[in-house]
């Protein structure tokens, strides 16, 4: 038997239809938005574990009196490096990576406003070899980020 509708519930069942649809179509929105987050939050921690792993550089950290040792032990390999006598020569911040020994990747203070990075290995102890002064960068700021060079 056909169902005759009035104009006035013709358009209560469109309106209805309508909001139908758009919450549809909102959720999805909402469920996109959502694996997004999920993914990014995902990506957050894997980089984490990377930083955590054998090999993976470590992230920044405040220099102490470990690393400005370590720093002092170098100095003149990297004065030789540079050619040039710094004077100063104060560790900043550092990034460690863990290899068959250490790598620090440290910021150092070199002058008023004046910085560079160096790369220094500390072999595993039972080598007896002293830490390398391995690599400089010179010309940084204090705002640049110690990367692995």
């Amino acid at each position: 038997m056909a169902r005759k509708f009035s104009a006035l519930q013709s358009a209560a069942v469109i309106v209805f239809l309508s909001l139908s649809l758009s919450l549809r179509v909102s959720q999805s929105v909402s469920i996109k938005l959502s694996e997004f987050q999920i993914k990014s939050d995902l990506e957050a921690v894997r980089l984490k574990r990377m930083s955590q792993l054998v090999g993976g550089p470590s992230g920044v950290k405040e220099a102490d009196a470990e690393i400005q040792d370590i720093l002092d032990k170098t100095r003149a390999g990297f004065e030789d490096k540079a050619g040039v006598k710094f004077d100063e020569f104060t560790a900043i911040s550092y990034r460690s990576q863990v290899v068959a020994g250490t790598n620090y990747f440290i910021k150092v203070k070199v002058g008023t406003d004046k910085y560079v990075h160096v790369r220094v290995f500390e072999p595993l102890p039972h080598t007896l070899t002293p830490s390398q002064a391995t690599s400089i960068q010179l010309n940084k700021s204090l705002e640049d980020d110690i990367s692995y060079f």
